[in-house]
């Protein structure tokens, strides 16, 4: 009987490592066929972008833009169930919890990296170089962050730092490829009682990592496409066109970010004795 070698006795010790890599292949393997065959055009461009990265092993920074209900969570599970069935390991983050729930496997990025509450601008994430976390890290060929404007961009450059000095490297990240996703129109970073320019300051796109990050775009409302109801559709694009010109301050006339914007009537609740 032939002995295990040194990776596969270093890899059940570390728990965290086992865990990412105890996921049913075949299963993972009929999984990602039928979520393929369900991607959209717009989808698998950015899906074999993606995946070329991965293959090449020489990094890469991706932000995937695109508003709710354009199929960036069925994105997410296509990517990672193309790369784990091969065994190989896709950490999923999101800066949320209740975000983390749609993700198999999902963590909240503060959780998995240990990156600190009280961020400043020379922040690191509590990862020590002989650690597990390290070597899991280490193993990864894919990490994936949703709703990425959510976090201070102190919590990239940490996580940035952290990992070029983890793998001497200077390649953003250390050199792994991560994907960033998300709607700069939704929630974004809290400052307590912050001016608008300190409130724009701590976004994604104003960090150094922004200059790296090569953005794909999702632009195709699925919902749209999938209902066969005539009406619900047009309701439903409504809805979406309205979303959207509030997040482009298209809404309330000229303004410098402040405006009052009337609320349709059919989205309003008006009996308060009985509001279901």
């Amino acid at each position: 009987m032939p002995f295990p070698d040194d990776d596969s006795i270093s890899s059940a010790n570390n728990l965290l490592l086992s865990e990412e890599l105890a996921y049913d292949k075949q299963t993972l393997c009929e999984v990602f066929g039928n979520l393929f065959s369900l991607l959209t055009d717009e989808q698998r461009v950015i899906y074999e972008e993606i995946i070329a990265s991965v293959g090449n092993k020489k990094g890469g920074v991706f932000f995937v833009y695109g508003y709710g209900r354009t199929g960036k969570t069925f994105l997410w599970k296509s990517l990672s169930a193309s790369i784990r069935y091969e065994g190989k390991v896709v950490l999923s983050v999101a800066s949320s919890g209740i975000a983390s729930f749609l993700l198999l496997g999902g963590k909240t990025a503060h959780s998995r990296f240990h990156i600190p509450i009280n961020l400043v601008e020379d922040s690191i994430c509590y990862i020590k170089p002989d650690s597990d976390l390290a070597r899991l890290l280490n193993e990864t060929s894919l990490i994936i962050w949703d709703e990425a404007p959510m976090v201070h961009k102190h919590g990239f450059e940490a996580l940035d730092r952290s990992l070029k000095d983890i793998f001497s490297s200077e390649l953003p990240f250390g050199g792994k490829v991560i994907v960033f996703g998300g709607d700069f129109r939704q929630m974004l970073p809290v400052v307590p009682n912050g001016s608008r320019q300190q409130f724009v300051n701590t976004f994604l796109s104003w960090s150094y990592i922004w200059r790296h990050c090569k953005v794909l775009k999702l632009a195709k409302n699925l919902r749209l496409s999938s209902s066969n109801d005539s009406f619900d559709t047009e309701k439903t694009r409504e809805f979406a066109n309205w979303l959207l010109d509030i997040g482009e301050g298209n809404l309330g006339g000229h303004n410098k970010g402040e405006a009052i914007i009337e609320i349709p009537e059919d989205l309003l609740i008006k009996d308060s004795e009985d509001p279901i």
